[in-house]
Formats: C-alpha cells, structure tokens, sequence
C-alpha cells in the first residue's frame, strides 16, 4: 500500500512539474527548438552542398559509415544508440544542477539536431527511393520525438533541481525521474529498431 501510494505521490508530482515546466520555462522551450530547427536545417544543408564531391565521403565516414543493410534494425544498433542517449541523459541531468550550464545543455541538443539533418539528407543522398521511405516513416518521427523528448527532459529535470536547490524539496524525486526519462528514450530506440527490423532499414544515424 505504501509502495502504491508513493507510486502515485512521484506520478502526481512529476504531471505537476510538467505543467509547470511548460508554463515558466516557455522561452527557453521555443529557444531551444527554434535553435534546433534551423540546426537540422543547416545539416540539411551541408549534406546537399557536398553530396557530389569529394567531401561526402568524409561526412559519410563522420555519420554513416560502416552501416551494412539490416545493421539499423540490429541489437547492435539498438545497443550502439542506447549508449548514446544514456551518455546524453546524464550530461543533461547533470547540468541540469546549475542553471549557468543551460548553453552546455543547449549545444548538446542542437549538435544532436545538426546530426539528424545531416544523417537524414545523406540517407536520402546516398540510399535513393528505399531509403528515403524507410526514412520518412520511421527515423524522422522517431528521431524528432527523441530530440523534443530530450528537451523537456533537460528542463523538467532544471524545474525539479530548481525547487531542491530553493525550497529544499520538490514535486518528485530527480532520480527516479532519471531513469523514467531514460527508459522513455530507451522505448524510443526500441520502437525504432523492431520498425527498421520489420521494413528491412539499411541506415540510421548513431547520435
């Protein structure tokens, strides 16, 4: 009963820290994606400025080299971004402590968001038609949910490190919130591999 009610004390609480986040930390929210649209827009950029010389094929060593048909929908390539994205949670949840790392949180995502425009340009680039569908209904919504997952994630955990740090408590406990947004980017990846698995993908970025 115990174990219950503080289940649903945390769940409570995290609803609680989401509204709020969204409703006082609305600048940094539209500042942060508006960087990384025009971040993906830039990969997007570059990828189609090289695409017919030379210097494509050190993008492609930098984004996607390597990758064999199938690899994208692998328990390796499952394995390979989960490493990554836990490496990023836990920069982000650590400079979530001090508010004067917020540009280290912000380069972090916007790099991630240059990567994606870049891999994505390249797939279409590199891949032709096949790619390119395999592309569009799996990796672009998947990979544009995780970066806005990623987001709320770092501001949330700033709101709840906030409240710590100047109330001396908050609305859930920051490290059970840790792992929840983790195993949330993990669900992610897990439904982007079983979809590149099922509709036989041959790319994806690792980021």
């Amino acid at each position: 009963m115990l174990k219950s009610y503080k289940s649903h004390s945390f769940i409570n609480g995290l609803r609680f820290s989401i509204a709020r986040t969204v409703k006082e930390s609305r600048g940094k929210f539209l500042l942060t994606l508006t960087l990384s649209l025009i971040a993906i827009f830039v990969g997007i950029f570059v990828a189609i400025k090289y695409s017919y010389s030379e210097s494509l094929s050190r993008l492609q060593e930098i984004s996607i080299d390597g990758y064999l048909s199938g690899f994208s929908g692998s328990s390796s390539a499952f394995f390979s971004r989960t490493l990554s994205l836990a490496i990023n949670v836990l920069i982000l949840f650590g400079v979530s402590f001090v508010p004067l790392l917020f540009p280290i949180a912000e380069i972090l995502i916007v790099y991630r968001a240059y990567l994606f425009g870049l891999n994505f340009s390249l797939i279409f680039i590199l891949y032709g038609l096949g790619g390119s569908l395999t592309a569009i209904v799996v990796i672009l919504p998947c990979q544009l949910l995780t970066l806005f997952a990623l987001i709320l994630f770092y501001l949330i955990a700033s709101k709840i490190n906030g409240n710590i740090k100047h109330y001396g408590k908050a609305e859930c406990n920051r490290f059970l919130y840790l792992l929840l947004g983790f195993l949330l980017l993990v669900l992610i990846n897990l439904a982007e591999t079983l979809l590149l698995f099922l509709l036989n993908g041959t790319v994806i970025m690792v980021i």
